[in-house]
């Protein structure tokens, strides 16, 4: 007998199950530090930046919920600029108050939303792909990106950022239930919901779009009647529908001017930068331009596959599993191309620099998972081991990077702007003596006075840190 092959065997056993507890356990403890550490500094920050003042528009936004009194419905149909408030007005009247409106929080909140959409999110990713993988990493550096910064701890809306995109991912989670009972009256509710709140409007054209997909590209027998397809197809449109009773067109910026369109090239360079900025490219040059401009045509050309496959009679050979992968990819990336090309037409008219806001990465994120998820996907394994590498290099490199200098700019003149309207309560002296205004002139088109008046009796917001004699 070889006794060293009998001493060999054991050790490679215990070789042979550590490789397996690797592969089993590594690529979760891995995701699940990548979030932990993302979401930590997302805290930071907004520890670090937020101020408790309103600033901008959330002094008309809280018309809505705080200074007027109105119903639910009308709290959730109000109309601000181009989109409605929805499900936002109707958090933030349940929540805000149990923290006197104070805006620190009120960001704090925002971001525990995002961490909430992030586990859906992986929840997604293992229903659609099964187990996780390293490459997940770029879930949370998705998610948890500097680059939106502005909508998390700068001026703070419940309607715009997480809670559309925390809307648009329960959404395609809803595709993937496997009971048709409850699948399309589930998506149906969502999308209503989401249409009404913030960016979410793109879905009420997309969700017709989609059933009309999924009906066609099912092998009989159909999961879904046709008696049950049309009613479905009706109550998205009626949903969409109900979106424009009472609404009013408004481009919600004064430039604008639907007489006067502007060069596709130019509307092509406005949404290319739009993505540059989402991968920390903040300039209005030709690389920033080059760069977003590919990554919007691979947010297109995975739209298109994943369409080009749903269209197709052969669609029936493809599994269950696939075919509600392809219906995800289709709703997350035509929801962020569709958000970017109306904001470049709707903004174009204030120059290319306005294309660098953060708030419009969130638009970018839903299209940048949907890419993700579409790069899983891909059959050749050599193609798609190296496309995700790069997609997660650039965005792990991208995250490093944010904005700090516009964030102390605006954290110290809104902290500034506060303490001088604490000692004087006079809002043109502390415009004045700040170089610096809470709220675009006329303060009077707000009734910015008497608001601030309001919040000093109830001692909320701002006065919440005023010192007591």
């Amino acid at each position: 007998m070889n006794v060293s092959h009998v001493l060999v065997k054991p050790e490679r056993r215990r070789k042979e199950i550590a490789y397996a507890w690797l592969i089993s356990y590594g690529p979760p403890a891995i995701v699940a530090t990548a979030s932990i550490l993302l979401v930590g500094r997302l805290f930071r920050l907004i520890s670090r930046y937020a101020v408790n003042i309103f600033f901008w528009d959330e002094w008309d936004l809280k018309n809505v919920t705080l200074f007027q009194t109105n119903s639910l419905w009308q709290m959730f149909a109000w109309q601000h600029g181009w989109h409605r408030l929805g499900l936002g007005a109707l958090l933030e009247k349940l929540l805000n108050p149990l923290f006197q409106w104070n805006s620190r929080t009120e960001s704090f909140l925002l971001g525990g939303i995002l961490a909430v959409t992030a586990i859906f999110v992986l929840w997604l990713k293992t229903r659609l792909y099964g187990r996780f993988s390293i490459f997940d990493v770029v879930i949370p550096a998705i998610l948890f990106t500097p680059a939106q910064w502005e909508t998390l701890y700068i001026t703070p809306i419940f309607s715009q950022g997480p809670l559309p995109f925390f809307l648009i991912v329960a959404y395609c989670l809803a595709w993937t239930c496997e009971r048709s009972a409850l699948r399309y009256p589930v998506v149906l509710l969502i999308n209503f919901v989401t249409i009404y709140t913030g960016f979410g409007i793109f879905l009420g054209v997309i969700t017709p779009v989609l059933l009309a997909l999924d009906y066609w590209s099912q092998p009989f027998p159909k999961s879904l009647t046709r008696a049950c397809f049309i009613a479905a197809l009706v109550i998205s449109l009626a949903s969409l529908g109900s979106f424009f009773l009472g609404y009013k067109l408004t481009p919600g910026i004064s430039c604008f001017s639907e007489f006067q369109p502007s060069s596709l090239r130019s509307y092509m360079a406005f949404a290319a930068l739009i993505e540059a900025n989402f991968f920390a490219l903040r300039t209005t040059g030709t690389f920033p331009r080059f760069v977003g401009a590919t990554v919007f045509i691979a947010l297109l050309t995975s739209l298109l596959c994943a369409v080009s496959v749903l269209v197709r009679r052969n669609a029936v050979k493809v599994p269950k599993s696939e075919h509600a992968r392809l219906l995800v990819v289709t709703a997350l990336t035509a929801v962020s191309a569709t958000s970017c090309a109306t904001i470049a037409y709707l903004r174009l008219c204030a120059g290319l620099q306005t294309a660098l806001s953060p708030r419009y990465a969130v638009y970018v994120q839903l299209g940048i998972l949907g890419l993700y998820f579409h790069l899983l996907g891909l059959r050749n394994t050599w193609s798609r081991r190296c496309l995700l590498t790069v997609l997660l290099v650039l965005l792990v490199v991208s995250s490093l990077h944010s904005d700090r200098e516009a964030m102390v700019y605006l954290r110290d003149n809104k902290q500034r702007w506060k303490t001088c309207y604490l000692q004087i309560e006079d809002i043109k002296q502390c415009n004045d003596i700040t170089g610096f205004v809470i709220y675009p002139p006329p303060a009077e088109h707000t009734r910015l006075h008497e608001k601030l008046q309001y919040l000093k009796k109830a001692r909320q917001n701002l006065y919440l840190d005023q010192k007591t004699p």
